[in-house]
């Protein structure tokens, strides 16, 4: 897992010809930890991918929980006005928490019409992007992961509006 994990950093830190601009972002909650920090590329001008590392402090109820992300955005409309631009877009993030949260081992146990629990996760998600300077950003992400939408869908008492993540972070393109 490891290796797999150094060989994307490496392939993101590489120069492609057709990438604008490397970025180093750090985000507070939004499903993908309480704190992450990551990389990211544009590999075009709408589309972009990140990896970022997160993690969940220890409390009094769990362990430290953590989690490598792997996301992928594309900007659906951008509007500029002076030194300030503004984009929407929409993305999807897979995640994998790695540990005993989600014992994959013991799968045999679970009953058939139950949801396998997985450590890898998936997650749909908009945001907003306000980038003050040409270098940095702020961004607003909402979304929601996988198990609340088959849990929502399955279940009428479970609304989906009532599981909606919200992360904030911040975006420094070098």
């Amino acid at each position: 897992m490891r290796l797999l994990i150094y060989s994307f950093l490496a392939l993101l830190l590489s120069n492609f010809t057709y990438a604008q601009d490397n970025s180093f972002i750090l985000q507070y909650a939004g499903d993908i930890g309480k704190y992450s920090a990551g990389i990211g590329k544009s590999l075009t001008k709408n589309y972009r991918v990140s990896f970022h590392y997160g993690i969940v402090p220890p409390s009094p109820v769990q362990n430290k929980i953590e989690t490598y992300t792997f996301k992928n955005s594309y900007s659906l409309f951008s509007y500029e006005y002076q030194e300030l631009k503004y984009e929407f877009y929409i993305g999807a993030a897979l995640y994998h928490v790695p540990g005993d949260k989600y014992k994959t081992q013991e799968i045999g146990s679970i009953p058939n019409n139950y949801y396998r629990q997985s450590s890898v996760r998936a997650q749909l998600y908009v945001g907003h992007e306000f980038r003050l300077e040409k270098a940095n950003s702020i961004y607003l992400e909402s979304g929601v992961n996988d198990i609340w939408i088959i849990n929502s869908i399955n279940n009428d008492s479970i609304a989906l509006k009532d599981h909606v993540s919200l992360g904030l972070g911040f975006n420094y393109r070098f």
